[in-house]
């Protein structure tokens, strides 16, 4: 098994900052930068090997050409890691399910999941809405009436949310977060506080497709709370926060054909080599057990088989 770094690709946001810098990514200057998609196979922003035999790659290349290296899945690569900060309220959205998706992009949906890595004292964030009715949330989208209707959720760094899909949901100024998500990149935009765009015009928005894909009454909310070790595990994706100073060796309980890993902070060594924060990787190979050391913590990610 070989463990191969990855060179992300970074995505320019009209509520971006520098904040990307305190990881150690060499940003452009002047951009306001709000997300490095540090795995990814998606054609909308790109990851490539960094090392060994695919060297400067695309991670969808290397993937497609080499299924054995993947246990043989078939389909297009599944996951897709961003790290994200905000510096304004990102737009409140909802993503199609996968019917809604293929029906109307010829695209899965897009099921997606936050790690708090850094906010505020006292941070809220948008996760879910009132509404009881499609009645009642057409009417309150109508009116205007987005505090009434869009619930907050207190945030701490440690904390985990997934973010179904028809979840409403929103990033707020400050906050940090891994976010590991279905590699799609269907976005319906519900509201985005009046903003303009660069042509100074509101930006566009998608209210019949968001009315259309949000489950109502709400969906069942999942947070876990100063999350650790395997914190969730489903068919779409699995995820495991490891701490080096915790546990020095990681061994699957779930079958799958490769790894995901992201630095979240400190340095240290996974399977013999370094790594440092914002660092990620992904395994080529039949898996083995994961040796670390150091003071890192690392987001393991993987697709169940």
């Amino acid at each position: 098994m070989q463990i191969v770094k990855l060179k992300p690709f970074f995505s320019e946001k009209i509520w971006g900052c520098s904040k990307l810098k305190d990881f150690g990514f060499e940003i452009p200057e002047n951009k306001k930068i709000g997300e490095a998609w540090v795995i990814s196979a998606h054609n909308n922003g790109m990851s490539y090997l960094t090392d060994g035999l695919f060297k400067d790659q695309a991670l969808k290349t290397v993937f497609e050409n080499n299924r054995n290296l993947f246990g043989n899945y078939q389909g297009e690569y599944p996951l897709l890691a961003k790290i994200i900060t905000a510096d304004d309220y990102l737009s409140v959205q909802v993503h199609p399910d996968d019917q809604y998706a293929m029906a109307k992009h010829k695209q899965l949906g897009k099921p997606e999941s936050w790690y708090i890595l850094d906010c505020p004292k006292d941070a809220k964030i948008i996760y879910g809405h009132t509404a009881q009715s499609k009645a009642e949330l057409e009417s309150m989208i109508e009116n205007g009436k987005w505090q009434e209707l869009l619930k907050e959720e207190s945030i701490k760094p440690g904390d985990f949310l997934f973010v179904d899909t028809g979840k409403i949901h929103a990033i707020t100024p400050g906050v940090t977060v891994y976010e590991l998500q279905r590699s799609s990149d269907i976005t319906y935009r519900l509201y985005d506080y009046d903003r303009l765009d660069d042509q100074s015009q509101p930006r566009r928005l998608d209210l019949q497709d968001s009315i259309n894909c949000t489950i109502v009454p709400d969906s069942k909310s999942l947070i876990i709370q100063n999350a650790e070790k395997k914190i969730f595990s489903s068919s779409v994706f699995s995820i495991y926060i490891l701490n080096a100073d915790q546990e020095s060796e990681f061994i699957l309980d779930e079958e799958a054909s490769w790894l995901q890993f992201t630095v979240i902070s400190g340095t240290g060594t996974i399977n013999d080599q370094h790594f440092k924060a914002g660092e990620s990787a992904i395994s080529l190979g039949k898996l083995e057990p994961i040796k670390v050391t150091g003071n890192l913590q690392v987001i393991i990610s993987w697709i169940k088989k």
